[in-house]
């Protein structure tokens, strides 16, 4: 790892959550509520192919625990990068995939189409709560590949409290 001195942990991610609890900490909650809004098997298949799209073996390596509780199964991920051909996928997670494919490419080039293809089938509150959810899933994998960030917790162990000792130090 490129820096030195980081706190103890578990996962690259405590090191770091261990050596700056404040900014590590809003970003987890953050990360949490995203999940907590959005419907854990359209976020993880984005998650998945956005990994991909950024280049992160490490995310893509991973899998969220919400998303298998919630029927997601090792078939489907498989097939991801057959998304908008493979029978294993309904036009509600097609309508996600290519929304969040162009988001990651060109942030810039989602169209009104893409909005409408997800507000069909999410609602346009649903909608709004995927994007947002995608952007921060998008922040969070660069955040960890811009810091050399290769092992994080599942979702639900990133916002478990930091233990009492480590103090936040000014850098």
């Amino acid at each position: 790892m490129w820096l030195d001195g980081l706190a103890p942990g578990d996962t690259d991610w405590d090191r770091f959550a261990a050596t700056w609890p404040v900014p590590f900490g809003a970003l987890a909650d953050v990360v949490a509520a995203a999940w907590d809004a959005t419907d854990p098997v359209l976020l993880e298949l984005c998650r998945l192919r956005m990994a991909t799209l950024l280049a992160s073996p490490a995310e893509e390596a991973r899998r969220t625990g919400r998303a298998r509780a919630a029927g997601l199964d090792d078939a489907k991920v498989a097939d991801l990068p057959r998304w908008p051909t493979s029978s294993r996928f309904i036009d509600r997670e097609r309508a996600c995939l290519a929304l969040a494919e162009q988001f990651v490419i060109d942030a810039n080039g989602v169209t009104d189409e893409h909005v409408a293809a997800v507000t069909a089938h999410l609602g346009a509150d649903g909608c709004y709560g995927f994007v947002q959810a995608l952007s921060v899933v998008e922040t969070f994998q660069r955040a960890c590949l811009t810091l050399g960030i290769d092992s994080v917790p599942d979702v639900d162990a990133l916002t478990r409290p930091s233990p009492p000792d480590h103090a936040e130090v000014p850098r």
